[in-house]
């Protein structure tokens, strides 16, 4: 029965991504084809902009009666602009009888590649570049490393001089590469978000209404009349849903009918009644009814609903992921001597601390409450939180406004996770849970390359207001799909307090907690979300080329978790796989120390992606086995909740720690302090649990009753 409806959606999915594919494809292509030859005109029709309006003010200098070889402070006002307009390569004016008056940006050696025709002799003895405008062709103009933009200059309708201004075509290439990537990373996050939203129309509006079809004939045909199809699509799934109910609905009527003959029967005489009775008896055992003629809706599974939500909220919240410390350094410092790389990290570290610190009251309001309040609140929340991060004028109000945001978000997943667990059970909750990652890791992967590449071309504040809109459109959504119908009693929650004294007592869980949980949590925050984009700030990357890096943690992370999952269950190598997960991450940040590259910075997040997909599922593996004790007492989801706070708190000390060490010894020596940590924590771990498995007679590290 379920193959009469999943096959043609899954082939309805196929086709319509395809054409999202093929489509952003060819839109892709043809952006990619014209790039060149858009960008060339814009850079010229820029530097004749600048030219004129310097040229411009060199004239209302000579109407003052300023002399043309005597332009005061000309030398900085040049080298100004060209600080502000990373396109531009020099500036430079010489007079009619070519003897260059002032330059910037342009060393005598370059003259002959930049300006053809220049008097060589006039420039060793000047040492500026000097430039004969007659004898420059336009041939000579395209085949230098420069384009050069003349203007000439005019006082009175006299010729005193020519202004040049220069665009690199090395920073050309660049530029056009940089578009290029921007565009092939846009098709990557538009297809990924395509495919998020299409799978939540999809299942919405046709998988679940056919599901809901599909079991409700299956019933029927069984003989069961006492559910209904709960489908709020129209046209013809919902007309076919529509008929079905009705024949249930008068099947139930139909039978409620019997019900009060044969009881009006039992008052006309006994053998009326047993007749009537018989009858009722066979249906009974043949037909299943609803009770008193009410009929029960069959259970929605809209745990696709929770994975676009997921990403949504997510999304919103990463996209400043590439660029947060950058946009920390454009605000007033703390003051109070406080450095500059320490503060920077400030504002992660408020916010990572509020998510841990939100988490379990964000838990107990979301099973008091229910989900959808409990959603919309947080998005409330993280609305107002990244509005105020990007309206903040001060270093504390940034702070602040940080706190509230890692509040929302803290609301906001737990409200997800939670509606996942409600609505699964043993059977089908590891494919919710795996829905509900998925959509994290897709967010990891989108947000970082988007939020940077508009922050290139819109600033910084408007990203976050983009976010904040984001986040808007994932409360409407939540309000129509959740309901709050799940949410559980305060009764219901568990109380942590004792869970957490078993814990402490508990060798192996501590070892996980302290060498695996914090140290991974601590790279991830401090490497990732801060080093990372200082790091290759210094080394001239822009802030699209940031995003493009970090997105590579995501893909990893993304692609590798099923594999080695599944690796760690077959093989039963869950201790190995998080501590050489824990090993290869620390291992490869410690090459910065040989050469600050962006090389290095990018083996760096690799090997950050790869080790945390190792780990990942294999830690919850192995928290599960090592406190199955504590779990039979206290209740699993307590226990993994106090790992989770605790590898929580290390995520918010890691920009902090990443911060400090970067004051003091430099970012690059900063990476390589937090690899070394993640070595020798991973190393100790290993340790730890062979000793423990040797002592209880297991073999390896990875025995099977006590840790796989």
């Amino acid at each position: 029965m379920r193959d009469l409806y999943l096959t043609p959606v899954r082939r309805l999915f196929a086709f319509a991504l395809l054409v999202l594919l093929l489509s952003q494809a060819a839109i892709s292509w043809f952006a990619w084809s014209v790039i060149e030859e858009q960008i060339r005109p814009e850079l010229d029709r820029k530097a004749l902009t600048v030219a004129i309006s310097v040229n411009n003010k060199i004239i209302r200098a000579l109407d003052y009666g300023i002399p043309f070889d005597r332009l005061a402070g000309i030398q900085d006002f040049f080298e100004q602009i060209l600080k502000e307009n990373d396109d531009l390569a020099y500036l430079v004016i010489v007079d009619t009888a070519g003897k260059a008056m002032h330059a910037s940006g342009l060393q005598a050696e370059q003259l002959g590649a930049a300006l053809p025709g220049v008097d060589a002799a006039a420039t060793q003895q000047v040492g500026l570049p000097v430039h004969l405008p007659s004898s420059v062709s336009s041939n000579d103009r395209q085949a230098s490393n420069f384009l050069d933009t003349p203007v000439v200059i005019r006082h009175h309708g006299e010729v005193v001089g020519f202004l040049h201004v220069g665009v690199d075509q090395s920073f050309i290439a660049s530029r056009i590469s940089g578009l290029r990537y921007d565009i092939g990373i846009i098709l990557l996050t538009s297809m990924l978000i395509a495919f998020e939203v299409l799978l939540f129309i999809i299942s919405l509006n046709y998988l679940e209404p056919m599901r809901q079809i599909a079991e409700l004939m299956g019933r029927m045909a069984a003989g069961d009349f006492s559910y209904l199809a709960i489908v709020t699509v129209k046209e013809s799934i919902g007309s076919l849903a529509a008929r079905l109910n009705r024949i249930g609905v008068q099947m139930n009527l139909h039978y409620t009918a019997l019900v009060q003959n044969a009881a009006e029967a039992a008052t006309r005489g006994p053998g009326q009644g047993v007749a009537a009775g018989a009858l009722l008896a066979r249906l009974r055992a043949a037909y299943v009814f609803a009770d008193d003629g009410g009929t029960r809706g069959l259970v929605q599974q809209r745990i696709v609903s929770i994975r676009i939500l997921t990403f949504l909220f997510m999304f919103a919240e990463m996209l400043s992921r590439s660029f947060l410390p950058l946009y920390v350094g454009t605000l007033p410092g703390p003051g109070f001597g406080i450095a500059g790389d320490f503060a920077a990290s400030i504002p992660i570290t408020a916010y990572l601390l509020g998510v841990a610190c939100s988490l379990p009251f964000a838990g107990r309001w979301s099973d008091r409450t229910g989900r959808r309040s409990s959603y919309t609140l947080g998005a409330a929340i993280l609305i107002a939180g990244l509005l105020c991060t990007g309206l903040a004028n001060g270093f504390y109000g940034l702070v602040l406004a940080r706190v509230i945001s890692g509040a929302g978000y803290a609301l906001m997943f737990m409200a997800c996770q939670g509606y996942v667990i409600d609505n699964t059970d043993d059977s089908n909750r590891s494919q919710g849970i795996a829905a509900f990652v998925s959509a994290i890791m897709v967010a990891e992967i989108c947000a970082p390359a988007v939020g940077g590449i508009l922050a290139d071309r819109i600033g910084y504040q408007l990203v976050f207001v983009f976010g904040a809109v984001i986040a808007l459109l994932a409360a409407l959504l939540a309000i129509r799909t959740l309901d709050n119908s799940r949410a559980r009693g305060v009764s219901d929650v568990k109380q942590r307090g004792g869970a957490f004294a078993l814990l402490l007592k508990n060798s192996r869980f501590m070892a996980i907690s302290i060498l695996v949980g914090i140290p991974a949590k601590l790279l991830l925050s401090g490497f990732l979300i801060y080093l990372v984009p200082v790091i290759l700030t210094g080394l001239n990357s822009s802030k699209s080329e940031i995003g493009r890096y970090a997105m590579l943690y995501g893909i990893l992370t993304l692609s590798l978790t099923p594999l080695f999952a599944h690796f760690a269950d077959r093989f039963r190598a869950h201790a190995w796989m998080v501590g050489v997960g824990g090993l290869l991450t620390g291992a490869a940040l410690l090459p910065i120390l040989f050469e600050a590259s962006t090389g290095n910075v990018l083996l760096g997040i690799a090997a950050l992606g790869l080790g945390q997909a190792m780990s990942i599922s294999a830690q919850l593996g192995l928290v599960t086995k090592v406190t199955k004790a504590e779990a039979a007492t206290e209740g699993a989801t307590a226990v993994l909740g106090i790992f989770r706070l605790i590898e929580r708190l290390g995520g918010a000390a890691g920009p902090a720690i990443a911060g400090a060490l970067a004051a003091l010894v430099g970012p690059a020596r900063a990476m390589a302090a937090l690899g070394a940590l993640g070595v020798v924590s991973s190393v100790l771990f290993l340790i730890i649990f062979a000793i423990s498995n040797a002592r209880s007679g297991e073999s390896g590290v990875t025995g099977h009753r006590g840790v796989a």
